[in-house]
């Protein structure tokens, strides 16, 4: 879906990683420019879509930009040049922020601290229409605290300062049932049940979509 084409995109060794989330429900189908040449197919990336893998890329420097599919207007872009590296890994996601303006960020996803015998995860809050959740590992119980609390739309946007929000923390292997709350209200409103996190994985686990369809969605790293 939205991994980088290899027919665009000569890959040589040695090579960089990037990932590709659309996580825009009010935005279009959406294209990636990689210093003005398009780097995803022509059919484009639609809301909600994102990769299972990272593609391999040329390692470089790239001026990054969103664009409408088919039409070269621009959506958005990444500030400033971005030098990706040799042998790293990159998650580049276009988001709505709450007032359904397209938003979009560039994050250095970083292994190199993680366990590997204990499941690692992380959490992003995507929907534009959650201003502000709780989100518990394993359902809310008397006595348990939000393993993430109050968390706000793409607040997890290295341009918002938040950069600790893309680090992953550890858990021990085992079936969770995922839960997110609106923080004011306490009510839940997206959960799963009877989900694996498998000892050494790494996963993304992000809430999406708008107010009709809020989902939990688990994204584990592979490549």
């Amino acid at each position: 879906m939205g991994r980088l084409c290899q027919d665009r995109i000569h890959t040589t060794s040695p090579v960089t990683y990037v990932t590709v989330m659309n996580e825009a429900p009010y935005g279009p189908t959406t294209d990636i420019y990689l210093n003005n040449q398009l780097a995803t197919g022509t059919a484009g990336i639609v809301p909600g879509a994102y990769s299972t893998k990272y593609g391999a890329l040329q390692p470089g420097t790239y001026n990054i930009t969103f664009k409408k599919n088919g039409s070269g207007d621009s959506l958005t872009s990444i500030l400033g040049q971005q030098v990706l590296d040799t042998l790293n890994f990159y998650t580049l996601i276009m988001y709505n922020d709450t007032t359904q303006a397209i938003r979009s960020m560039l994050i250095h996803d970083d292994f190199s601290s993680i366990s590997t015998g204990n499941a690692n995860y992380r959490f992003f809050n995507l929907s534009p229409d959650a201003h502000n959740v709780d989100f518990y590992i394993n359902g809310k119980t008397a006595g348990v605290t939000a393993t993430y609390g109050q968390r706000t739309t793409g607040d997890n946007n290295p341009a918002n300062g938040n950069i600790g929000y893309n680090s992953f923390i550890s858990t021990a292997p085992n079936s969770y049932n995922f839960e997110v709350r609106n923080h004011y209200t306490d009510s839940v409103i997206a959960s799963t049940s009877g989900t694996s996190l498998v000892g050494g994985n790494v996963y993304t686990i992000f809430l999406a979509g708008t107010t009709s369809n809020f989902k939990i969605n688990v994204l584990p790293a592979s490549y």
